[in-house]
């Protein structure tokens, strides 16, 4: 898939996947779907869930150290610009931006899919859901589709 497209469809689904009202036991409920699809998949990984700075569900799927640190480097991109971590971080390999030339430090800031903005449909944001521990595509949408499991919609999936 084209840079272009795979940009497009995954703004297509920051744009469908917003909820009227949610509440932390419907997060909680997104972040077990998640896991779930994780472990149907027999792959490892965690699964965040973060709420305004508070982590509001996680679950390890026998994951490591080093997926937590990219849990947290990718919620922070996708926190910084309310919107999907991968679709940033498509748009920073495709324009040649950095990281550095935002004024962001790559120990914080991951470029890298797998952080999902929570936002209502008014465009307030309210947190995030962040998959570890396979491809960025995969990350990215395992993310995605627990969101649109839980809205009963359907979406574009995006793959490399």
């Amino acid at each position: 898939m084209d840079i272009d497209r795979a940009m497009a469809i995954i703004a297509g689904q920051e744009e469908i996947l917003r909820f009227g009202s949610v509440s932390e036991d419907d997060l909680q409920t997104i972040g077990k779907d998640a896991v779930s699809r994780i472990k149907a998949m027999g792959r490892c990984g965690i699964v965040e869930v973060n709420v305004n700075g508070l982590t509001i569900y996680m679950e390890s799927i026998n994951a490591n150290t080093d997926n937590m640190e990219w849990v947290r480097r990718k919620r922070n991109l996708a926190s910084r610009f309310w919107r999907s971590s991968l679709r940033t971080a498509l748009e920073y390999r495709k324009t040649g931006k950095t990281l550095e030339g935002r004024g962001m430090d790559w120990h914080d800031y991951a470029l890298s899919g797998g952080s999902f903005p929570i936002l209502l449909k008014s465009g307030l944001p309210v947190g995030t859901i962040t998959v570890s521990g396979m491809t960025e595509w995969e990350d990215h949408q395992t993310a995605a589709d627990s969101i649109a499991a839980f809205l009963g919609v359907d979406i574009e999936r995006v793959e490399p």
